[in-house]
């Protein structure tokens, strides 16, 4: 009996962590966890309705319909939302674990399925590589910004790209607009990494909060820049949909390309592991556009799943 108080207890304070702003890592590990927390209610409604527990089995069972609500929409009951004349373009974007993903392998991959590549944590060794295994035959167009470490950033294209890459602090984005034929308005397309909320910094933590802050002011510059043109973001978020400061993004027209498609629960991290990924900290966003399709990808020698995604971008989103 006391294990069912204890998992009603612990699935009503994950849903209280999901619904306001973290303040803390106690607070942002038990948000992560979210996803799960239905098996955990589910336990305690067993548990209470095999102690005969009337009043405890409403309450886990209320819990229950709750945990399940906020996390099913997400994830199963999308649909792609008609962009009328459009042209897809597709989107791969990767974590390349400080420079240390397979370049050869990568560079099929993109050549074989992508139309953009958006690359955080580039170093100037992986650059190297790149080059080397060819990427600029079918990406002749890059936005880049190579550091040591983590701090690294880039933006490949088939189309031709102008606009150059830009930093704020604690967020980092490479950003360009596309010459898409065919394509009224130039999309503008970005490459984000926030830093980590649990990185061996001292206050690594307060370092993230800044950053997804910045990264929204950055997101609303963009709605700004780019008008009526599809705006598509790509990457290393180091944040789950269950943070609220993630949802705090999804405003000014911006949606999740998970969310759009209903494509399912994708987690993309840790990869190089012996146990499947089962956090989802990547994401593609849009803009006056809208995913139809996207999955997750193993990438050699990363620690992410790398994502694929098929983005509808409108002809003329004015004409009539």
């Amino acid at each position: 009996m006391t294990l069912a108080y204890v998992a009603v207890l612990f699935s009503v304070a994950t849903m209280v962590a999901r619904a306001v702003p973290l303040s803390n890592v106690i607070a942002l590990v038990v948000a992560v966890g979210s996803p799960y927390v239905p098996l955990v209610a589910l336990s305690a409604v067993v548990m209470s309705v095999a102690c005969r527990r009337i009043l405890l089995s409403i309450v886990a069972v209320a819990v229950l319909a709750v945990t399940v609500a906020v996390q099913v929409p997400w994830y199963c009951f999308g649909r792609p939302a008609d962009v009328g004349q459009h042209v897809d373009i597709r989107v791969l974007s990767s974590n390349l674990r400080k420079g240390r993903a397979d370049a050869s392998s990568f560079v099929e991959l993109a050549k074989a399925d992508a139309d953009v590549i958006t690359v955080s944590e580039l170093t100037p060794e992986e650059v190297e590589r790149f080059s080397q295994a060819g990427i600029a035959e079918a990406f002749p167009y890059s936005v880049l910004t190579p550091a040591a470490d983590a701090g690294g950033i880039g933006l490949y294209s088939r189309f031709p790209v102008a606009m150059s890459p830009t930093a704020s602090d604690r967020a980092t984005f490479a950003a360009a607009r596309l010459r898409v034929p065919g394509v009224r308005f130039d999309p503008l397309v970005a490459s984000v990494h926030v830093i980590s909320p649990v990185a061996s910094d001292a206050d690594s933590f307060g370092s993230w909060r800044t950053g997804i802050t910045a990264t929204k002011t950055r997101l609303d510059g963009f709605a700004e820049a780019a008008g009526p043109a599809a705006v598509i973001v790509a990457g290393d978020f180091n944040s789950t949909p269950d943070m609220r400061q993630f949802r705090d993004l999804l405003t000014n027209g911006y949606g999740d390309a998970v969310e759009q498609t209903g494509a399912g629960f994708a987690p993309t991290f840790p990869s190089r592991t012996w146990h499947p990924p089962f956090i989802t900290i990547d994401h593609v966003l849009t803009r006056q556009a809208t995913a139809t399709a996207i999955r997750t990808v193993y990438v050699s020698g990363s620690d992410h799943r790398a994502l694929l995604a098929t983005v509808a971008v409108p002809l003329d989103p004015t004409a009539s």
